[in-house]
Formats: C-alpha cells, structure tokens, sequence
C-alpha cells in the first residue's frame, strides 16, 4: 500500500552511525527519482533521472581518469558522485528556472552543508562537502576533468536522444551552450568524437 508520508530521520544530534547513514541514503532516494529539468522542458519521453547522469559520469570520471596518470581514480569517481548530490533536496536547477547563480549555489551549499552534519565526520561528511566545493570552484585537475565530463555526458545523452527521436523540440542548444567550453584534452576529444558522430547520423538521414 502506497504512502505520501514523509521520510523519516533520526535526530541529527542523537543518530547512531547506521541511523545517519540511512538518513542519508533516504534523502538520496529522489536523485532516482527525479528528472533531468533540461530534458523534461525539451519534451523528452521517458528521461533520465538525476541519478542515471551521476551514475554514467561517474564511469566516464573511472575510465578518463585510467587514461592519465597524472589524475587520481579516486578523487575522479568520489567527484562524479558528489557534484549533484545537493540536487537530492533542491532539484536540477537550470539556468532557465529562473533562478540566479548566487542563489543556485546558495540553495545547493545549505543542502550540502545540512549532508555534512547528517554524516558527521565519521561517514565522510567533512570530506564529502569540501569535495563538492573542489568540484564547484574547478580548483583541481580532476575537477576541471569532472566539469568537462558534466557536459560531456549530457551532449552524450542529446545525441542519443535526438537518433532515438525521443525529444519533441530541437536539442541544438545542449550542444552549442558547450562549445568552445571545454578545459581538458580528455573533454575536447570526447566532445569532438560525439559531434562526429552525431553529423555521420544526420548525413545518413
């Protein structure tokens, strides 16, 4: 039987470590659950959830990273999940929803503020927040790579759903708000690759 009952949390002050551990995983819940804005707004049936991007980029985030020594595995997957997890609280915010920047990022750094004393240092929510900011501010090498891959991914998923023809409006403007944007050679050439491939599809239509 179906409920639309709240979730439930322990006391953030009293919780065990397996209490605020699923306090976590249970706010988490709506990143499968919720849909990508962008994709909703172009009229995509059936579009991927927040979560279906995090869980791609972070393979993407694996195998790129495979591909250079200089860039640490780790920190590349720990970043791909991190860099929407605040959207488990405030939803895929777009910049055609209306809402600033400055505030996005406020609405987004109380989420992930409200994680870290969720999980305490215990589970990681020290180091889950200052990631999150790594990966915001682009202050290292693995987080410029994770920008990149965060548009990679999506270009990745127009492209595929425009050869599906699964979206009502034209997709053009995934790909023309991320040209000439990229920060790594990973980015330009995986870019590069998916725009090829995209033109070899509209060639044979």
């Amino acid at each position: 039987m179906s409920s639309n009952k709240s979730p439930t949390y322990a006391s953030t002050n009293d919780a065990s470590p397996a209490a605020a551990a699923i306090d976590f995983l249970t706010l988490t819940r709506s990143l499968k659950t919720t849909k990508r804005t962008g994709w909703v707004m172009s009229g995509v049936t059936s579009p991927e959830s927040i979560a279906d991007h995090m869980y791609r980029m972070s393979l993407m985030a694996m195998i790129a990273s495979f591909s250079n020594e200089a860039l640490d595995t780790n920190r590349c997957i720990k970043l791909a999940l991190i860099h929407d997890l605040a959207e488990a609280k405030v939803g895929d915010i777009t910049p055609h929803c209306g809402v600033s920047e400055e505030d996005k990022y406020k609405l987004e750094l109380g989420t992930m503020e409200q994680i870290q004393s969720m999980l305490g240092p215990l589970l990681g929510g020290d180091e889950i927040i200052e990631l999150w900011k790594e990966y915001e501010e682009g202050s290292s090498t693995e987080a410029k790579l994770l920008k990149d891959l965060d548009k990679i991914e999506m270009i990745l998923q127009a492209q595929e759903y425009e050869a599906e023809g699964s979206a009502e409006k034209s997709l053009e403007q995934f790909f023309t708000s991320t040209e000439g944007k990229w920060r790594t050679e990973i980015g330009r050439a995986w870019a590069q690759e998916i725009v090829s491939r995209r033109k070899k599809s509209d060639d044979g239509k």
